[in-house]
């Protein structure tokens, strides 16, 4: 299958950003609830109320049996002994499931406890949980569910599970702390259920249709479970397995033509003219006190489509059962209890239909790009690089036969080479969703910053007539991969993991503000986009920290540095902001925080595209920085900011001089521990003579804040005020 799977990268390590202490939802695990109650007409005990999520927590510990999973069906809720409970179950029912969404949806509540309380009791159940779900994968790829030994669809049996390890792909915040190896396997197993979705996909006349509640392990083709749930097409289930496939980041397109084989199949089957409605009726004939009434069809033109739950495999006839197993095609032929007690109509399709219109412009939006472009450490575009080598300057290829002329030619070849660039190409720009906000418009666009890449990323645009003064805004390293360009611009369409963890980054390193929606809002256009190995320029598998030196390494051995590709990618990016219709070119600065300082003033050094900038945390000189206990020395992050061999000519500080007489703002913070301030201090003595020589002192600013590492509000005015006095720009 081509390019087979589609994940965005995930969270890694890292550690002192703030998270939003929220109550945690119990709304997945009201289904067991709901059938506890069903057996318990009389529940005359005390319950926690839902903010009280330690003690529900504590209630799943108690329950979670020795193989990592829970049984179903009991109040969670309940301030009730967990023996007194499980006495009253046979050996049978206390067994685990993941029937009536139950287990995974007790693992993400215990882990969204452990983030509120760093309890260690609630982080090795849900260990203990991700061990059942993974043990209990079937070597096709699905789950049982409680009815028969199948791959169940019902009550999101299978389609929980992996949602589940889809969020822990994505970065779900809850589940940072999990190690390499169970990621690992989490991807693994998610992977290896879409390829069994995929291939169970039931084909009907030659023509992909959609799934049944329990599909057979080995055929793979819909089968019977209970009485009543007979093989056929569902309707319902169908739905959650298209919604799951809807959620996968950047799908391939496989993943693509199964959701549209699915939705044209909803299309066709849909029911008009008809409504189902509750009708009441005497509480001595009602089949459940859970259920009160009678449900009947009532013809009406007017009604919104509908669907079956059950459809036939042959000819996409509705029909129903009962308890006896014979099929019947009318609802008023389902006994009572069954008729009440069973979900034989659905709407959800229909509010499929709103999600999948935006989904399949999204989705043919993105097609000229692939949402990742690391795979197995190695860049996508790695065969392209592999045959651009063809070594001509090689003793024996070269046309020089004179070994000592050539030696000469060689090293003067490979000092000129330290750095090659990609080859350029065509911007291409194209605007993929629009998002009015305050003053300004948000722009997720896509263009080519080489030939290598097409890349996603933000273009901010104020309001009114332009050009604008424009800012090219380079995100930092942080040790945190799953965003980048998130960081820098408040994103939109994207899903509530990324919302939150970009919210939470800017509170954690930004202060709180999004940089490049308060210089939007004060006029500037503002471009930010994912440096190659953060957000959806990613490792396809998932985010790892000692990936970025393999990807390091893979490049090197192919001729090109990480470092280098990311600072062609900064100039290129600049050069691209300044070409656009509504920026003055005259008028483009760039700024960056952290690693994003570090490409900010390398961009200033190596293209005159960008006419003023601005760098925070980070500045220093190799003799301070190159210690044993400074972070530079521990390799990982430095990887992105490596050029090979520069230090044999120039130091930071002098490599920032090229940008002299542009006006820079260097800031950086007394106690930020990466960066000692000795050596801040002697880079800045090194610039300011740099730029008192020609007499451009005025333009250099370089200051030093009582903070950590840390880019406050304070500053970003700082650097407001700079650029509009350095570039001329009025406010309004």
């Amino acid at each position: 299958m081509k390019k087979k799977y589609y994940l965005m990268s995930l969270l890694l390590g890292v550690g002192s950003y703030a998270m939003s202490q929220t109550v945690p939802s119990m709304s997945a695990l009201h289904d067991g609830i709901h059938h506890w109650n069903l057996e318990h007409k009389e529940r005359n005990y005390k319950r926690y109320s839902p903010e009280q999520y330690t003690k529900i927590a504590d209630n799943f510990v108690a329950y979670q049996n020795e193989d990592g999973g829970w049984p179903k069906n009991i109040d969670w809720m309940a301030e009730l002994p967990a023996d007194s409970v499980l006495n009253t179950l046979s050996d049978y029912h206390r067994r685990s499931t993941l029937d009536n969404r139950n287990t995974y949806s007790q693992i993400e509540y215990l882990a969204q406890v452990y983030t509120l309380t760093k309890a260690t009791k609630y982080k090795n159940a849900v260990l203990d949980g991700l061990e059942y779900l993974l043990k209990t994968q079937k070597k096709n790829g699905g789950w049982r569910g409680w009815d028969v030994d199948a791959i169940t669809f019902n009550d999101e049996v299978t389609t929980g599970v992996l949602r589940l390890f889809l969020h822990i792909n994505e970065g779900d915040l809850n589940f940072s702390w999990l190690d390499d190896t169970m990621r690992k396997r989490i991807c693994q197993a998610f992977n290896k259920g879409i390829d069994m979705i995929l291939r169970a996909q039931y084909v009907q006349n030659g023509v992909k249709t959609v799934w049944g509640q329990q599909h057979d392990n080995n055929t793979l083709l819909p089968t019977n479970a209970r009485t009543f749930e007979l093989a056929s097409l569902t309707a319902g289930e169908s739905c959650d397995v298209v919604r799951l496939l809807m959620e996968i980041p950047h799908p391939s397109d496989e993943v693509v033509e199964s959701v549209k084989a699915a939705m044209a199949w909803f299309e066709r089957v849909a029911i008009t003219g008809m409504r189902v409605e509750k009708v009441a009726i005497p509480e001595d004939k009602a089949a459940n006190h859970e259920y009160p009434y009678d449900l009947v069809v009532v013809k009406d033109k007017k009604a919104p489509r509908i669907w079956s739950r059950f459809y036939e495999m042959s000819d996409n006839t509705p029909f129903m059962c009962n308890r006896d197993g014979i099929k019947v095609y009318k609802l008023s032929d389902v006994k009572l209890e069954r008729r009440v007690g069973y979900a034989w109509y659905t709407y959800a399709p229909e509010k499929l239909f709103k999600l999948y219109k935006e989904w399949l412009k999204k989705v043919e939006a993105e097609k000229a790009y692939t949402g990742y472009e690391v795979q197995n450490d190695m860049p996508l575009f790695y065969e392209q690089l592999k045959k651009s080598l063809t070594y001509p300057m090689a003793w024996g290829n070269a046309p020089e036969k004179d070994f000592g002329k050539w030696r000469e030619q060689a090293r003067e070849k490979l000092l000129e080479c330290i750095q090659p660039a990609p080859p350029v190409a065509p911007y291409d720009m194209k605007v993929i969703a629009t998002e009015k906000r305050k003053g300004y418009e948000a722009q997720k666009i896509v263009f080519n910053v080489s030939e290598y890449s097409r890349v996603p990323a933000y273009l901010l645009v104020p309001e009114g007539k332009g050009p604008f003064p424009a800012v090219l805004l380079l995100h930092d390293h942080g040790a945190h991969f799953t965003i980048g360009k998130e960081k820098m611009v408040r994103p939109f369409g994207v899903s509530e993991i990324v919302m939150k963890d970009a919210d939470n980054w800017a509170v954690g390193c930004y202060d709180g503000q999004y940089v490049g929606d308060y210089l939007a809002e004060n006029g500037y256009v503002v471009l930010a986009l994912d440096a190659l190995f953060w957000g959806e320029r990613g490792r396809k598998e998932y985010a790892r920290y000692d990936s970025q030196q393999a990807l390091s390494a893979n490049l090197l051995q192919m001729g090109m540095s990480w470092g280098g590709l990311i600072a062609w990618d900064d100039i290129r990016s600049a050069e691209f902001l300044a070409s656009l219709p509504q920026v003055d070119k005259e008028k483009v600065a760039t700024m960056g925080f952290s690693m994003g300082a570090h490409r900010a003033w390398m961009t200033m050094a190596a293209t005159d595209a960008v006419k003023a900038g601005a760098a925070v945390c980070w500045m220093n000189t190799t003799d301070s920085l190159m210690t044993m206990t400074n972070n530079q020395n521990k390799g990982g992050s430095a990887y992105a900011m490596l050029v090979p061999n520069i230090r044999r000519y120039m130091d930071y500080p002098h490599v920032a001089s090229i940008a002299c007489p542009k006006p820079m703002l260097f800031t950086n913070g007394k106690k930020d521990k990466l960066f000692p301030v000795e050596g801040v201090e002697a880079a800045y003595d090194t610039m300011r003579k740099v730029w008192d020589s020609q007499g451009a002192g005025e333009h250099l600013q370089t200051k030093l804040y009582d903070l950590p590492h840390f880019c406050s509000k304070e500053i970003q005015k700082a650097i407001l005020d700079f650029f509009n006095k350095e570039l001329n720009v009025k406010q309004k």
